[in-house]
């Protein structure tokens, strides 16, 4: 994921969806920015970020104002998930 990037990002286990921008990977934290007032993620949840092309599974640690940093714990390809996908049909 190139920085700008948009994403989305869900807490998990099932909330909905919401527009994001990548704006900083430090080693396994990544900064997304959301719109002003949209965050409603608290520290501890756990979330998913969707990018064009990799799925990504880790927890909120800080939120303030249009800025979420996220602990990355798992990171899959999205090419090679679907093809296990296909495989397991």
């Amino acid at each position: 994921m190139s920085e700008g990037s948009p994403v989305k990002l869900r807490s998990l286990p099932d909330g909905g969806f919401l527009d994001a921008r990548e704006a900083v990977w430090e080693g396994n934290i990544l900064q997304l920015t959301v719109p002003e007032g949209q965050t409603g993620f608290s520290p501890g949840v756990p979330a998913e970020i969707e990018s064009e092309s990799r799925l990504y599974l880790g927890e909120v640690r800080q939120s303030s104002g249009s800025t979420i940093k996220l602990l990355i714990e798992h990171s899959l390809d999205r090419a090679r998930l679907k093809a296990l996908q296909d495989t397991w049909r």
